[in-house]
């Protein structure tokens, strides 16, 4: 499968070693010598940290160089990351896992953000679908093996029904969009910035990834564990340059909304309305046990992707079992902490 490869840019050409001793402390300055380089995938959504960290230089101070490229979805990633077109990619937490399960040998760097509220069930606003169980028998548009396929699967067991009750038409979310308005599907489980319009024009929001407890939405970035293990020091810088960014964005909300719209695109209004239901964490956030993403074996996010798993074995999309309890880098996100 080709990735769907949007748009490319070169968003940071990185700075001299005495240029980043000038700027930063002695400490970060003697780590940031030596420049190193990332492409990363992104994804058209909002993403103040990541957005903040480039525009206002922060990756640059910490020695780092990243190349941003743009897909629609995570799914469309995994074959750029096979074909080392991209280092890391962008995306939820759960469909990397079935990827790995499908032999590519990827681990997930640092969970940074929780986006199960904007991952929703759409329906036209005259629709006589009311819940999910009048989902019973109908065509919803949604990309497969996705979060939103996840959510399908696991909010029709929970309202006494099994995964061919409703089918999943699987297309990118542009599509899913043109199809829920042409009324070639009964309804969209789909994400923002692409939902949103949708539901300003009058979409009802039946069901939300946020009524699982917990949702599998959490992002970040994912890359193949052989890469990983020889570019520890690039991700820790870029795991830093986020937690700098991310506290910007507290300080400054309207900074992240601004450079969202400069890399996406979408409307004003949409970025702020997003802002609203969105929740990023430190990048080290999965070494606390108080965090709803703590990662350790038996944790709520250990049990959810176990459940993940069996989803993608279920429907047919995962083909192994694998072992999950290395799949998240703790290791990564210790190493940014030391800074």
């Amino acid at each position: 499968m080709k990735p769907l490869l949007i748009e490319r840019r070169s968003l940071i050409k990185g700075i001299a070693a005495g240029s980043a001793a000038a700027v930063l402390s002695p400490s970060i300055g003697a780590r940031a010598q030596t420049t190193l380089r990332i492409n990363a995938g992104m994804q058209p959504i909002m993403n103040g940290p990541a957005h903040i960290a480039f525009r206002e230089k922060y990756f640059e101070k910490l020695g780092l160089e990243v190349n941003f490229v743009k897909f629609t979805s995570g799914p469309a990633q995994f074959a750029a990351l096979a074909g080392g077109q991209v280092d890391l990619a962008w995306g939820g937490v759960g469909p990397f896992l079935v990827a790995n399960a499908n032999g590519q040998d990827l681990q997930f760097t640092s969970i940074l953000m929780d986006y199960n509220k904007l991952e929703m069930v759409l329906v036209p606003k005259d629709s006589p679908i009311k819940s999910m169980t009048d989902l019973k028998g109908k065509r919803v548009a949604g990309v497969q093996g996705s979060d939103v396929h996840y959510g399908l699967w696991k909010l029709l067991h929970a309202h006494g029904m099994n995964k061919d009750d409703a089918q999943l038409v699987g297309m990118a979310p542009p599509q899913q969009v043109a199809a829920f308005n042409a009324r070639d599907v009964d309804a969209a489980f789909i994400w923002a910035p692409f939902a949103t319009p949708l539901v300003d024009a009058g979409a009802r929001i039946i069901a939300r990834n946020s009524d699982l407890s917990p949702g599998p939405a959490f992002l970040g970035w994912a890359g193949r564990r052989p890469w990983l293990d020889k570019n520890a020091d690039a991700v820790s810088r870029l795991l830093r340059g986020w937690n700098m960014g991310l506290e910007k964005m507290k300080q400054d909300p309207e900074m992240a909304i601004r450079y969202t719209l400069d890399f996406t695109g979408m409307a004003r209004e949409q970025a702020v309305a997003i802002a609203k239901d969105l929740d990023c964490f430190n990048s080290t956030a999965a070494l606390d046990p108080q965090s709803i993403v703590h990662w350790s074996k038996g944790s709520k996010l250990h049990t959810m992707l176990g459940d993940f798993l069996k989803f993608g074995l279920d429907i047919g999309i995962a083909k192994n079992l694998v072992n999950i309890d290395d799949y998240v880098r703790t290791d990564v996100m210790q190493l940014a902490r030391k800074g």
